[in-house]
């Protein structure tokens, strides 16, 4: 039974709406669909046909795969440790996480397949420092491009021993923070981009805003600072170059005087940010209750970044939140991902145990601001995809 409602109707409506996806297989499971292959755990894993313009990215068993708008789907990769795949965007370069051990690898290859070039590695090695066991390997996950493909975002712990005093508790930092290097020079030393806050969970799912070169998106998770008790999840917007330019001035560690400003309430959990292909809008992942999830869009605030530490200008920041357009809601949605038109989202979701992608079709009311779901979403892939990979979409 697919779980996906429109945030219009009533509950009545909805349960109606429920019971009828089964039967008449509403959300696309009447869809004529193409078998690509077998996954890991014996499915077969088809993708239906005609749903959308435009190549889509994505792995199965952390195996690269494209699907396109033609009904074509084939294998670019095969490595079985390819997670976050990313073009960048002249669409000549793939860039994706290779994950060990104790260690991963951000790397990049041509886009229709072709050599690896590892861009930043890190393997390292443990020693003993007075007694304490330490290491010298790094994580980096979820590569994104700046708009003019010079640079790549990305997430790390490769500055875990370097703010002691700055986060004032004797322990490394260990969450993943944003950084960025120039891809033509993956050796340079990478540049600080956005700070975490110590001991929940760092930055995640960073991004920069299309046509705003040095604005970026990412998800924040924090401890409150009243209390350091209550996880805090929310969606920061940044200006990329603000750390760069104030040297000294901002730190990571506990609450502080920080960059980025908070662009959802700090009452709900709200996570997975993705631009609009004209940065206009963000989709987003809310957390509803301990077993949904839902999908929502909102306008992205204007001229907040320039002095995100002033009360004023963080009250403006939340003002689209309030506004945010509710799309649909499931057991769980996540990883939203725009079409190159702006007409669509593809996201994740969990039904009948497994994780496949799903299409929303999405309309826009310049009347009343209000994003909306037309019809129901419907069904990319059955068979099981990963769900913990998220997946990118090019013309």
């Amino acid at each position: 039974m697919k779980r996906f409602t429109p945030w219009s109707l009533s509950l009545s409506l909805l349960l109606m709406a429920l019971s009828l996806q089964g039967c008449l297989g509403i959300g696309g499971n009447n869809q004529n669909r193409t078998t690509i292959t077998t996954n890991s755990n014996g499915n077969n894993v088809s993708v239906a046909q005609n749903l959308f313009k435009g190549k889509i990215y994505f792995t199965i068993d952390h195996n690269l795969w494209m699907t396109d708008g033609n009904n074509t789907s084939r294998e670019i990769r095969n490595g079985n440790g390819i997670y976050d795949p990313a073009i960048s965007p002249d669409g000549k370069w793939l860039a994706f996480i290779v994950p060990h051990m104790n260690y991963s690898d951000l790397v990049a290859m041509p886009v229709n397949g072709g050599p690896l070039h590892l861009l930043l590695t890190g393997q390292g090695h443990f020693y003993n420092d007075s007694g304490f066991i330490k290491n010298t390997y790094h994580w980096f996950a979820q590569p994104a491009w700046s708009p003019d493909g010079s640079h790549l975002l990305f997430l790390s712990d490769l500055e875990k021993e370097d703010w002691y005093a700055a986060t004032g508790i004797d322990a490394p930092l260990l969450d993943l923070q944003v950084l960025s290097i120039p891809f033509a020079n993956p050796s340079a030393r990478p540049q600080d981009i956005a700070y975490a806050n110590f001991g929940d969970g760092g930055d995640r799912d960073p991004s920069y805003r299309p046509g705003h070169s040095t604005e970026i998106v990412y998800t924040s998770y924090s401890y409150d600072a009243a209390t350091r008790t209550q996880q805090v999840i929310q969606i920061f917007l940044e200006d990329a170059t603000a750390i760069a330019r104030h040297p000294g001035v901002y730190h990571p560690g506990l609450p502080a005087y920080d960059p980025g400003i908070a662009i959802t309430d700090a009452k709900d959990q709200n996570l997975q940010p993705a631009f609009s292909p004209d940065g206009s809008a963000i989709a987003f992942v809310k957390r509803e209750s301990s077993t949904q999830t839902g999908l929502y869009v909102m306008n992205v605030p204007e001229g907040v970044t320039a002095n995100p530490n002033d009360p004023k200008v963080q009250q403006q920041a939340l003002l689209p939140y309030k506004k945010a357009s509710h799309i649909l809601s499931g057991q769980y949605v996540s990883q939203p991902v725009w079409s190159p038109d702006g007409k669509q989202i593809a996201f994740v979701s969990y039904n009948n145990s497994t994780f496949d992608l799903w299409l929303a079709n999405i309309s826009f009311n310049a009347k009343t601001g209000v994003y909306s779901l037309q019809g129901y979403p419907v069904q990319l892939t059955t068979g099981g995809i990963d769900g913990n990979s998220r997946a990118f979409w090019t013309p």
